[in-house]
């Protein structure tokens, strides 16, 4: 079959070439050991970066391609890490006959579990130091010709090379041992027509967590420092600068409108409330400059604003939030950097997606979506790599899986700091990746593939090794291939199976909760715009986009800064439409069952402002009154309106006066005051009046007879009459 066909049979070739040629070697150099001397006893299987007793780092290695002819250059220290005095301190080359077999096999090889402690190379030794205290470090160089190692001049591979120091440590008399040890990795690929390269499609997203509020005040300063002189964000420009048109740029809208905000100045808002100027002007200025010329011959795609959080919003029921991130300010990038820019790409936040936020994602106009190969992984499984571009949906709507390489993608940024201790030093980290790639190549030579590289959206990077992976991206094992390029040729045909949406994926996700708050918010705001919309687009526009910035995937690593955020928005909302408001309270009373309540509303913004009025009784069926129509009303005025109203029985009647939009709408709080009918009072005191006089009459008749009663005389016959 033909993925039996190329089985790695570059690797096995090249095992016995260089194996042959470094007995040739070895024998022919005078003092050259085959093999560990007694008083070097061999090198542990400790992990294979800087550990020992006197670490060694490297800082250094080069050439990035190399090729016969060239020299081999390894630079770095060695620490002395115990608490010991170390003397005679010596470093010297290991190179292992056996190449890497397959990608599988690196994490091996690092973590020292696959052997490849190599064979010292005694050429290379070289003292660096005759004594070393504790805590201290020396520097070291060895330089060796490729052409002294007896490397194959024709068969390709990936080499493992070692690192070792040696020293006397004053610790038990043990005399010279090795006291530490790292591997680093050499691809070797002499002729390079022998292979068809990968196809390596590396993003590079350039983002931020975007703390602008709805004002334009900046909650902190960490953008002006990202910016500054060894930033974050210009250490990603450097990176860059050696072959800027071989990685596929990213850009996210909402960090170039930052930064085009601070331009002309900015304010920064401290810990107690105040705000202050902003000191990093010059900086944005100079950082935009620097993108514009960087990215004039390369290929540039605008992500949604703020990378929102996608599966978040869709399993929340904001798929409206999906659409409004892709389309503000769709067109800035290219307005920015003067060049062509794509859009139309997703990048859910942790490489994830449930099949319903693919469809919304889908709708919004999304004709690619950047996911982790683990969330399509190959089934059944392969002996190599497949290309990692499948097509999720075909027909009117297409969408295109660029599937990031999850070793790759994590190597790919070799930041100043590691977790892994096998990969501490960027040097290394670069070399894994490059290995990596290389060995991709060799598992099929002659079938070229592509490899997408994803690294994290707000990724730290050490600019010079960072640099000089992007500029191997061009060698014999791989070429770099624009985004749009991917998504062009035809999909990988490979079976994959979609995973289940993972719990922990879910877990990490912006909380239902927050994002019902922002929901809320864009509620009250869409009444605002509607009830007083601002023609220059600095009131309600800005707020909106900054509830888009609210609702960002950067907030899953500061949950507090995105509720700040929030509440920063909220409260800028609130206090516009507060500006409109019920002046009236004080009680009415109707001359009659139906009258006229005078209702004052004020608006005290710097625009015009629109509202009418509603007002509910309670109970409902003792009050009457029909909405008054919206008028407009002028900044900084008042308006009294005249409500028909009706009330039925006695007593007062708990009134609601709310202010709603010209749609009608309910619109900032509402006011509380109390109606009563004279007219039923005086219906009363009618009734009252007549039973007074029913009263007197009756008196009257009582009186009467009394009189009649005691004027009549007694009868002289003593009652006979």
């Amino acid at each position: 079959m033909t993925r039996r066909r190329y089985r790695r049979p570059a690797p096995l070739l090249a095992a016995a070439s260089v194996a042959a040629a470094l007995v040739l070697a070895i024998a022919a150099t005078p003092g050259q050991a085959a093999s560990p001397s007694p008083s070097t006893p061999s090198p542990t299987s400790s992990a294979g970066a800087a550990l020992g007793d006197l670490a060694v780092h490297l800082t250094s290695q080069l050439p990035l391609v190399p090729a016969p002819g060239d020299t081999l250059t390894l630079g770095g220290y060695v620490e002395n890490t115990t608490g010991s005095l170390a003397l005679d301190v010596t470093v010297r080359l290991r190179l292992s006959p056996t190449p890497v077999r397959s990608r599988g096999e690196i994490d091996q090889i690092l973590a020292g579990t696959a052997g490849r402690t190599g064979i010292a190379v005694e050429s290379t030794r070289a003292v660096v130091a005759p004594e070393l205290a504790p805590g201290q470090r020396t520097v070291f160089s060895i330089s060796v010709p490729f052409d002294d190692l007896g490397l194959s001049l024709s068969t390709p591979g990936v080499l493992v090379l070692g690192v070792e120091s040696l020293a006397d440590v004053q610790d038990g008399g043990l005399g010279s041992r090795q006291t530490g040890f790292t591997r680093t990795f050499l691809p070797w690929f002499p002729d390079p027509g022998q292979v068809d390269p990968t196809r390596v499609t590396m993003l590079f997203p350039l983002s931020t967590v975007p703390s602008r509020d709805g004002s334009g005040v900046y909650l902190d300063d960490h953008l002006g420092t990202e910016v500054a002189a060894e930033g974050r964000l210009r250490r990603l420009l450097e990176a860059a600068s050696a072959a800027p048109e071989s990685v596929a740029w990213v850009v996210d809208p909402a960090l170039l409108e930052s930064l085009q905000d601070m331009r002309d100045g900015y304010k920064v808002r401290q810990s107690d409330g105040r705000t202050v100027e902003g000191q990093h002007a010059g900086d944005a200025t100079s950082w935009l400059a620097r993108l514009r010329t960087l990215v004039a011959g390369a290929r540039v795609t605008a992500s949604a604003y703020a990378l929102p959080d996608v599966v978040a919003l869709h399993r929340g029921g904001h798929d409206l939030d999906l659409a409004l991130a892709a389309t503000t300010a769709a067109d800035l990038p290219e307005t920015v950097l003067g060049v062509p820019v794509d859009t139309g790409l997703a990048w859910p936040i942790g490489g994830f997606s449930d099949d319903g936020t693919l469809d919304a994602l889908r709708a919004s106009g999304a004709r690619v979506v950047v996911l982790g190969a683990d969330s399509f992984p190959v089934s059944p499984a392969l002996t190599y790599t497949p290309s990692g571009s499948i097509d999720l949906a075909v027909g009117g709507s297409p969408l295109r899986a660029a599937l990031a390489d999850a070793t790759v993608s994590r190597l790919a940024a070799a930041p100043r700091r590691a977790v892994d201790p096998a990969l501490v030093d960027p040097v290394v980290r670069r070399q894994t990746a490059i290995a990596a790639i290389a060995m991709t190549t060799l598992e099929l030579p002659t079938t070229a593939r592509s490899l997408v590289v994803a690294p994290d959206l707000w990724w730290k990077v050490d600019s010079t090794s960072t640099r000089d992976l992007i500029a191997t991206l061009t060698s014999p094992w791989s070429a770099p291939q624009a985004l749009a390029d991917l998504v062009a040729a035809p999909a990988s045909e490979i079976p994959r199976t979609r995973v289940d949406y993972p719990a922990s994926a879910q877990a990490a996700e912006l909380s239902q909760a927050y994002l019902s708050a922002v929901s809320d918010a864009r509620a009250t705001l869409a009444a605002l715009h509607s009830v007083a919309p601002d023609g220059t687009g600095t009131a309600t526009t800005g707020l909106e986009s900054a509830l888009t910035r609210a609702e960002s995937g950067a907030w899953r690593r500061d949950r507090a800064g995105g509720r700040d955020l929030l509440t920063s928005v909220t409260r800028t909302i609130d206090d516009q439409t507060s500006a409109v408001t019920v002046l009236s309270r004080a009680p009415v009373t109707l001359p009659g069952e139906s009258g006229v309540i005078p209702v004052t509303v004020a608006n005290d913004l710097d625009r015009p402002a629109r509202v009418g009025l509603r007002l509910t009784g309670t109970p409902r069926v003792r009050f009457e009154a029909d909405d008054v129509p919206a008028v407009t009303i002028a900044p900084g005025q008042k308006e009294t309106f005249e409500v028909q109203a009706t009330v039925l029985g006695t007593g007062p009647v708990s009134v609601e006066i709310s202010l709603v939009s010209p749609d009608g709408d309910p619109f900032g709080t509402t006011a509380t005051t109390e109606v009563r009918s004279a007219a039923y009072a005086r219906a009363a005191q009618g009734v009252v009046l007549g039973l007074f006089g029913i009263l007197v009459l009756l008196l009257g008749a009582n009186l009467v007879r009394r009189l009649r009663t005691s004027r009549t005389p007694e009868p002289t016959d003593g009652g006979a009459a």
